[in-house]
């Protein structure tokens, strides 16, 4: 196999990898700029030059292709593993508290409990998550541990009765998310 093809194999490959770096960046930190990810693919680009450099310079015609060899698959590469390593694992938005179809009367506290994590599991802090009462009173969630929110809805005489759709939102990395439950609310026990 010549130079020039391992080179270009090779870079597609390594865009791969740096969409890898950068998706675990975006985890460990919680977040990640366009830019901030454009720059780690460029750092590895580059650092894959001089690695060839050492290794092909007397293979290749012109030192050039050392360079330019695989740089329209090595970025675009990048950017669709980045962007499907990015969605598979965004952080999510759950109901953990009330169950699906609970009840609830008069004289009860209703426990909205709600977290936010990626599928590896890494919680996620900071966030403004909000629902609503039956009545339609917004109700602020508060952070209780990294990751979880909870606000408590106490059930009154005056709180309609039928099913209420806690429906609680947030905006995770620049995307709106939505989880709800329906419980039912009644007069009497």
């Amino acid at each position: 196999m010549n130079a020039l093809t391992i080179i270009y194999w090779t870079r597609v490959l390594l865009g791969i990898v740096a969409a890898v770096i950068c998706t675990l960046f975006n985890e460990l930190v919680g977040g990640i700029s366009i830019f901030n990810g454009i720059s780690i693919a460029l750092l590895v680009y580059i650092m894959t030059y001089y690695v060839y450099k050492s290794q092909f310079l007397t293979k290749v015609e012109k030192r050039s292709k050392l360079f330019s060899t695989g740089v329209g698959a090595y970025f675009f590469s990048w950017i669709v593993m980045f962007g499907l390593f990015f969605t598979l694992v965004s952080p999510t938005l759950a109901i953990t508290s009330p169950a699906q179809r609970s009840t609830f009367t008069a004289g009860n506290a209703v426990t909205i409990e709600a977290k936010i994590a990626s599928p590896f599991g890494v919680s996620f802090s900071g966030f403004n998550i909000t629902t609503r009462s039956p009545n339609s009173t917004l109700i602020q969630l508060t952070e209780t541990s990294p990751g979880i929110y909870s606000a408590t809805y106490n059930v009154t005489s005056s709180t309609p009765t039928g099913e209420w759709i806690i429906r609680v939102q947030a905006v995770l990395d620049g995307r709106y998310r939505e989880a709800s439950v329906t419980v039912n609310i009644q007069t009497s026990p």
